[in-house]
Parts: structure tokens; sequence; C-alpha cells
């Protein structure tokens, strides 16, 4: 097993290498191949690599290669380096619209599952609702421990135009006796360039905090 994860960072290692040295990986449209490196925090970095189902089926699979450094530029050594994963995405009749993933950790025996639904309408030409209810959970397949079940309900006005969006959230955890709740608007500056508000309630306590993200895609 340990040999595995050396040979992870290496092939990590030298993927990030050629993002170096090439402009971008080279995009077919209808490539079934993935490979996608990125930047997930300060000093941690992933690499997923994986194939997709032929058209028809919105399936894929793979593995996500993960290394982190520490201040000073060395690869902290976790238990973290790989992991499978497996999505699946439909639409139904309604226009809803629904996704499935798991993902296995073989280093720790964790495994995970998640599954949710996505309905829109149009509330104006300018507005549109989301709902989004989701369910997830973790286990210990190694151990035989059951881990936590968490289930959420969302509920999104988006505007087109303007690139607004006032969310509203709900999230129940499996041996917590408080439903954590949450407030966010968020506003798309630019391209790639998110701007978020966030009020939250944990325990008895109202949390606030302001986030920007930007993302890159090559």
């Amino acid at each position: 097993m340990t040999l595995f994860f050396r040979a992870a960072r290496a092939a990590f290692a030298l993927s990030m290498a050629s993002v170096s040295l090439q402009a971008g990986p080279a995009r077919a449209e209808g490539s079934l191949l993935i490979w996608s490196p990125s930047k997930i925090s300060g000093n941690a970095y992933r690499l997923r690599l994986g194939a997709k189902a032929p058209p028809g089926s919105d399936a894929r699979a793979g593995v996500d290669l993960s290394v982190t450094t520490s201040s000073t530029g060395g690869i902290r050594r976790t238990r973290d380096n790989a992991r499978l994963w497996a999505e699946m995405r439909g639409k139904g009749a309604s226009g809803a619209e629904g996704n499935v993933a798991a993902g296995y950790n073989p280093a720790t025996g964790r495994a995970t599952a998640s599954a949710g639904v996505s309905h829109r309408w149009m509330a104006t030409p300018s507005i549109d609702i989301l709902i989004n209810p989701s369910v997830w959970a973790d286990s210990d397949m190694r151990h035989g421990h059951t881990g936590s079940v968490r289930v959420t309900q969302k509920a999104q006005l988006q505007s087109i135009g303007t690139g607004t969006s006032l969310i509203a959230s709900g999230t129940a955890v499996t041996g917590q006796p408080h439903v954590r709740a949450e407030f966010r608007v968020e506003q798309n500056v630019v391209r790639g360039l998110n701007v978020a508000a966030t009020l939250q309630r944990q325990d008895a306590e109202l949390v606030g905090a302001i986030r920007a993200r930007f993302r890159v895609e090559w």
C-alpha cells in the first residue's frame, strides 16, 4: 500500500510539472478522459484523473491524487493522497436534475456517498427559484464503524441579469440536537470571481463571514 501512495505522489508531481511546461492540456470536445489539476487551498493540490461513460449515460469514475505541502515546500505525509470516486447525473421528465456520488479512501477505509436533486423554476423572466434537497453519509468500511448522515434543504433566488443570489439552507446531522441554519448572499463579480456574505446559526450563536472565491479552468 505504501508503494501505491508513493506512486500516486510521483504521478501527481509529474502532472503538475507538465502543467508548468505547457500552456494547457489539449481538450478534445469528444474526449472521454478526465484530467483536471486544481489548487484546493494555500498548500494543497489535487489532480483528478478518470474516464467518462459514452454519450447517453452521464457517468464518470476515477481517482483523485492529492498532495499537501508545508510552509517550507516539503510534502506532508498524510493518508489522503488517493481517493477513488464515481459520479452519475441525470435529468427527469419534470426537468429536475439528480446526481449520485460515492468515494473510497483505500488508506483509511473511509467511504462516502451522496445524492441530491435540483429543481429550477422561472419566477419572472429575470429571476429563477432553485430548490436543492440532498443527503450525505460516511462510514468506516474497514472497521465497521457507522459514520454520520447529513440532510440538507436549500432554497435559492437567483437574478440572471445581475448575478446575485439569495440562499437559505438548513442542515440536520445525526447525533446533533440542533439544525444548522444559514443565510447567504452571493454576487458574481466577474467570470470566475464570486463574493459571498454568510450569516450562520451554530448552536445558540450567530456567526457571520465574508468570503471571496476565484476559479480558473483550463
